[in-house]
């Protein structure tokens, strides 16, 4: 009889299940999305080129973490539910029901209520894979290819996670539902008043501190551009630092300022009300700002956490979409040819093992070895190009100061032929001439102090003048530098024949991608053995050929850059979700139970014959200045946040992700949050004049 019962009122209060209903049924959709990658029937790209092993392990276990937080919300919803119809449970006791059944029959409806949310998250979830799965492909620069199937032993995950999540959730709600007292559940709409516990100077003076800590939230834009401004050459990392640090401050002051905001704003609220007189008794004014004063001043704290919670919401969703994008076009700057082998002397970290100290012990580099390798290894070689790096001054080989480390030449054939292979035009210099090549996230205020200071620079005996065309930043990829320093500086060859070697570096392009498992054994156990054999009296004092030859091959890099990217979009996009869920249910389940606890409250306005559209408009504004006042404090926090970041990585930003995609990214971000966004206010306005109708 009871299940029956039971049944009968989950079927009947499907409405009242509204919000618990969406919020697990988009949960569940999103679990299902990500978490079918992992299944053992999904195949995310046959290339050999590519390896997602990783990324199908880290999106398995992340998920799972991420998910079980929601647990706490199915349980702050679970007491929303409780509060809700305890007169009802009541009721039951009152005709003859056991408490312990009337929990069970509770338990079983959240239980059937849940099961309907899962089998509509998975049909939900199955569209949400091929966004999930279009993504994929996009990031691999493949043909989009939908497929609309279900994943028989995902499914059977999603049960058991959910179902054991409800029944944790259920075991406790039994537990609440058991000692709860009779009479408490008869007044449970009943509520005191809340009086202000401290004196008005408290409230006041909280209030003048939350404005303190916005004013230096805000001003920390203000730190960061003059920052920027004075930023150039050695101090340029440091000036990054300090803009870091700054972040950070601003954003624990945007924490603190947000939390002493709302514990005082109510107060704040009640004296303005007391002097605008006028606007306090125009229409229904009155009864919508003690409602609106009365719900901020009973729960400051959870204003604040839900405000703070869709900051968090919003920088995860924006961000890792930001970051995603960023790893890509870094990949392209970073290795922009099939296979490279760089070179490197000295270590800026001061690392004593990671340094050769003397001239003589320079090592020695034979490329036709790896060549007649990578031909054997069937890599179809098209062209390539040994490089030799240069000191400028036999002194500059003991500068191992990270914030003076010299820039190394080439020769301009050796600059030329890379030209060439990346398809750009030659460069012609005079032989009393030289240029240079930057680093493309170099400012250009740093490039322009730089050769205003070294219109004419000394090689050996001879003089040479900057050229007209004073300097490059096509990328060449990052291995061509003596990192730190960020340029090169490209002299005529005959200059180079008199110049100390500083090493050689290898680049390689291919009519043919190396699969990803050749990629790695070529990088992780040929080239440390193929040096180690040809400077074997070297590799005596020294433990590892890691630190001065290391391979980068073009298909490897881009199967972990995609592995990462992919999972900060879909890590990203989840975290931000539940997030965004977490803020909105609480939110709309807290103007739900004020629905509840304060119906008698509309009753009254109907007695006084207010009609029953103009208090809807009351409903529709009480509940849109609760949803708007927390989030758009979380936005003034977000859009501070995302300038200032802006502003600390901007040349990285124009070079690796560019202007247009940035707001491309912002918007789709946007775009996200609001969808979720209306979808609980409608849900909450639809349930809230339902309950005080009813």
């Amino acid at each position: 009889m009871y299940v029956k019962l039971a049944i009968n009122n989950a079927s009947k209060a499907v409405k009242d299940y509204l919000i618990y209903f969406i919020t697990i049924t988009m949960c569940v959709s999103l679990f299902y999305a990500f978490t079918s990658l992992s299944s053992s029937g999904y195949e995310l790209i046959t290339e050999d080129t590519f390896n997602f092993e990783n990324l199908k392990k880290m999106l398995k276990y992340s998920t799972y973490f991420i998910t079980a937080i929601l647990a706490l919300l199915v349980a702050y919803v679970s007491k929303y539910m409780i509060k809700r119809r305890q007169k009802e449970f009541a009721t039951y006791i009152l005709l003859g029901a056991e408490q312990r059944v009337i929990a069970l029959m509770f338990f079983v409806e959240m239980l059937l209520v849940g099961v309907l949310a899962i089998v509509c998250g998975i049909f939900v979830g199955t569209l949400f894979s091929q966004v999930v799965t279009a993504m994929v492909y996009m990031s691999t620069r493949q043909e989009i290819v939908f497929s609309f199937k279900l994943y028989w032993d995902t499914i059977g995950i999603t049960f058991a996670f959910f179902i054991g999540m409800f029944c944790l959730v259920g075991v406790y709600n039994i537990r609440v539902l058991n000692k709860l007292k009779l009479i408490d559940m008869m007044n449970s709409s009943r509520v005191s008043e809340f009086k202000f516990k401290r004196s008005k100077r408290v409230y006041t003076g909280v209030f003048l501190i939350s404005i303190a800590l916005y004013s230096i939230f805000v001003y920390s834009s203000k730190f960061i551009l003059d920052s920027k401004d004075n930023a150039s050459g050695s101090n340029s990392v440091i000036s990054t630092n300090q803009m870091l640090l700054v972040e950070l401050v601003s954003l624990i002051s945007f924490i603190l300022g947000t939390y002493a905001l709302f514990y005082s704003i109510a107060y704040i609220l009640i004296r303005i009300k007391e002097k605008w007189v006028n606007f306090r008794y125009e229409g229904t004014n009155l009864f919508l700002l003690g409602s609106i004063v009365s719900k901020i001043k009973t729960a400051p704290i959870l204003m604040a956490t839900i405000s703070l919670t869709f900051l968090g919401a919003s920088i995860s969703l924006v961000l890792t979409l930001l970051m995603s994008q960023w790893s890509l076009g870094f990949l392209d700057y970073r290795v922009p040819f099939d296979i490279e082998i760089r070179t490197a002397y000295s270590d800026f970290r001061k690392d004593e093992k990671r340094s050769i100290h003397k001239i003589e012990d320079m090592p020695e580099y034979n490329y036709s070895q790896v060549i007649n390798h990578l031909e054997n290894s069937g890599v179809e070689i098209n062209e390539y190009e040994e490089v030799e790096k240069y000191f400028i001054g036999e002194d500059d080989f003991y500068k191992r100061d990270r914030y003076d480390t010299p820039a190394l030449a080439i020769s301009l054939s050796d600059f030329n032929k890379l030209r060439s292979m990346q398809g750009y035009e030659k460069v012609h210099l005079d032989n009393n001439e030289y240029t240079t090549q930057w680093d493309r996230t170099t400012e250009d205020t740093e490039i322009d102090k730089y050769i205003k200071e070294n219109k004419v620079i000394k090689v050996g005996d001879k003089d040479l003048a900057i050229s007209e065309n004073t300097y490059y930043k096509e990328s060449l990829g990052e291995g061509i530098y003596n990192f730190p320093a960020s340029n090169v500086i490209i002299l005529p060859d005959e200059i180079c024949k008199k110049l100390l070697s500083a090493g050689v570096n290898l680049f390689v392009t291919t009519d043919n991608k190396m699969s990803y498992e050749d990629a790695i054994k070529f990088e992780d156990e040929y080239i440390p053995t193929w040096f180690e054999n040809n400077n074997k009296e070297l590799m005596k004092n020294y433990d590892d050929s890691y630190y001065f030859a290391d391979a980068s091959i073009k298909s490897a890099e881009t199967s972990e850059i995609v592995n990462a990217t992919l999972g900060m979009r879909i890590l990203g996009l989840y975290l931000g979700t539940v997030l965004l869920m977490i803020s909105l249910t609480v939110l709309a389940l807290s103007q739900l139970t004020d629905s509840i606890e304060h119906r008698d409250r509309f009753e009254v306005l109907r007695k006084l014959g207010i009609e029953e559209h103009k208090i809807s408009k009351i409903v529709l504004k009480q509940i849109s200045i609760y949803f708007i006042i927390p989030v758009v404090i979380g936005v003034i926090g977000f859009v501070v946040f995302i300038y200032n970041f802006y502003l600390v990585y901007e040349s990285f930003i124009a070079s690796y992700i560019g202007d247009n995609l940035f707001v491309l990214n912002m918007i789709v971000g946007i775009v996200l949050m609001i969808m979720i966004y209306v979808s609980y206010f409608v849900g909450t306005y639809y349930t809230f004049n339902r309950n005080i109708k009813n």
